[in-house]
């Protein structure tokens, strides 16, 4: 049997906040949610400690962590392993934690470590340390549960368990040997209000249609053609695209009210100095570009030859790698004023961060 022990009692002081961190929304989801439904996969048996959740068992949350644990052991059966997790890790996957068990169910425990990469220095006396002897843990933490128990039950018994700081340094207090597995860089545990990302996704849409001229740009780059993309601007349509994306997903209003084209300072502009204004915009209102994605819809001329110089250009305005910008292009088989070739429309994403 695999059991799991999700530790969910916690108070989240150091968090901050009217909500608990537990509680925090996170991709749809409360933090909580995402621990427990990746155990949902692996486990035979989950026990929420601390929070009632449907389809798993309750078990009182304790004073401390310790007396948590205990409540959960006393919920889970006498045979096979169970990892214990603090529901404050959200990112964990399923492969990662499948792993964790096959380890422990093969060395009798499995607790993922991490090298420590950041420069070490002791408190008292203020001195660096050597980071290459030091490692620190994660959880899940996987282990055989009679010797859990057993380590458990002779720990509580010593009436010293503050010393005892998660369940490895409880498991080897009962000369249990530890194996250590790889652990997971993004497996992050959230303990500070800055310790949980945000997102945001944001969509935009432009249209222009084609006159008199010879040639356009979109995306930063010059394509030669028969005709040119009328507007205010010099009317990149893949900017402007970008341009909402962005403004949306950083909560700004949409760029007919940050660039209006009675303004005459905007008469025939480059857009990108307008996309790199929307990115400047977005990083004073702390978010970040992680990547952003546009179809450039039309039936000529073909996009297809320039759109690596597109990518190029524009992640060099956003900030990111050209592979953080996708572009595509498509036609509407003939049909509609697009199919008629009487312009170009572009339906733009940009996935941002929180900073």
């Amino acid at each position: 049997m695999r059991y799991a022990i999700i530790v969910a009692a916690g108070q989240s002081n150091r968090f901050g906040g009217s909500v608990n961190k537990l509680d925090e929304t996170l991709l749809g989801k409360t933090v909580l949610q995402h621990s427990v439904d990746v155990f949902r996969r692996v486990a035979d048996k989950i026990v929420v400690v601390g929070r009632h959740i449907e389809g798993t068992d309750f078990a009182a949350g304790g004073e401390t962590r310790f007396l948590s644990v205990c409540n959960g052991l006393s919920r889970i059966g006498e045979q096979g392993v169970v990892a214990i997790h603090d529901g404050a890790r959200p990112f964990i996957t399923e492969k990662f934690v499948r792993e964790l068990y096959e380890q422990a169910e093969r060395y009798g425990s499995a607790v993922p470590r991490l090298q420590v990469t950041d420069t070490l220095y002791s408190v008292a006396p203020q001195s660096p340390l050597q980071r290459e002897n030091y490692f620190t843990v994660q959880t899940p933490q996987v282990f055989d549960i009679v010797k859990l128990k057993a380590a458990y039950q002779k720990v509580a018994a010593t009436g010293e368990r503050e010393r005892y700081t998660d369940d490895s340094t409880v498991f080897g207090a009962n000369s249990n040997p530890l194996h250590f597995a790889q652990g997971l860089r993004t497996n992050v545990k959230l303990t500070y209000q800055g310790d949980l990302p945000s997102f945001r996704v944001g969509n935009g849409f432009d249209v222009h249609p084609f006159e008199v001229g010879d040639g356009f740009r979109l995306g930063g780059v010059a394509v030669p053609f028969d005709k040119k993309l009328a507007g205010h601007s010099d009317a990149d349509v893949l900017c402007h695209a970008l341009c909402d994306a962005i403004l949306s997903a950083s909560g700004n209003k949409d760029i007919g009210h940050q660039f209006p084209d009675t303004d005459p300072a905007y008469k025939g502009i480059d857009s990108t100095l307008l996309l790199r204004r929307c990115v400047e915009m977005a990083n004073e209102g702390g978010f970040e570009v992680v990547n952003v994605a546009a179809t450039v819809i039309c039936q000529a001329p073909k996009i297809a030859p320039y759109i690596d110089q597109m990518a190029e250009r524009l992640a060099q305005i956003c900030s990111v790698s050209p592979n953080c910008v996708n572009l595509t292009a498509t036609t509407t088989e003939r049909l509609g004023a697009l199919g008629n070739g009487d312009g170009i429309a572009v339906q733009a994403t940009a996935l941002l961060r929180k900073f």
